[in-house]
């Protein structure tokens, strides 16, 4: 009797919360779509030892606008913009559990005088980079994909190389609206 109670329980819970739980078969992709809002995101929770790859994808073409991996027991807020469908990628060997809640996407609140610049992050490379922009979020770049950011001046970018973070780059007045760069480029330049 306590083990039903328990499962009307989380069950009224997980509802009450909003919150979807999708369970993600082996090397296989699961896509959520949502009506289409300016102001809409989706907050997931990886709640697997397995990480996924995560990626928004045109309605229409199907093709990836930007991408980013979730590691094991990530959390991450991905707005998806208008026309864009959200996909999830198992690429693990065993089933993945991730729960998702549609929630309202962060206004910027910029002071004066702090400026934003949006541009994209690619990973040109055939491995994962595992990146830290500290204080908003730490995006494992798949392979071959892009990522878009949109990230105050003066913001560092690290990415992570035996156990330890190293500082990329900081966004700077050189780094233009709209402006792709390539990650795999800049760390071997870091590296030299």
């Amino acid at each position: 009797m306590k083990a039903i109670w328990l499962l009307i329980s989380l069950t009224w819970f997980t509802v009450a919360q909003g919150q979807s739980i999708v369970e993600i078969p082996a090397d296989s992709r699961v896509t959520i779509g949502y009506p289409d809002s300016e102001d809409a995101a989706l907050a997931l929770k990886n709640k697997s030892s397995q990480g996924i790859d995560v990626a928004t994808v045109n309605k229409v073409s199907g093709v990836q606008l930007s991408g980013f991996g979730l590691g094991p027991f990530g959390k991450a807020t991905v707005a998806v913009p208008p026309l864009a469908l959200l996909e999830l990628h198992n690429t693990s060997d065993n089933a993945v559990r991730v729960s998702y809640e549609v929630t309202k996407a962060a206004k910027e609140v910029a002071d004066k005088g702090e400026r934003y610049i949006g541009f994209t992050l690619r990973n040109e490379t055939l491995r994962s980079i595992p990146l830290i922009i500290p204080g908003v979020m730490n995006p494992n770049l798949s392979p071959q994909s892009n990522s878009g950011v949109r990230l105050k001046v003066g913001q560092e970018i690290k990415y992570k190389k035996g156990g330890r973070a190293h500082l990329l780059l900081v966004v700077d007045d050189s780094i233009k609206e709209g402006d792709v760069l390539f990650v795999g480029e800049r760390i071997a330049q870091v590296n030299d």
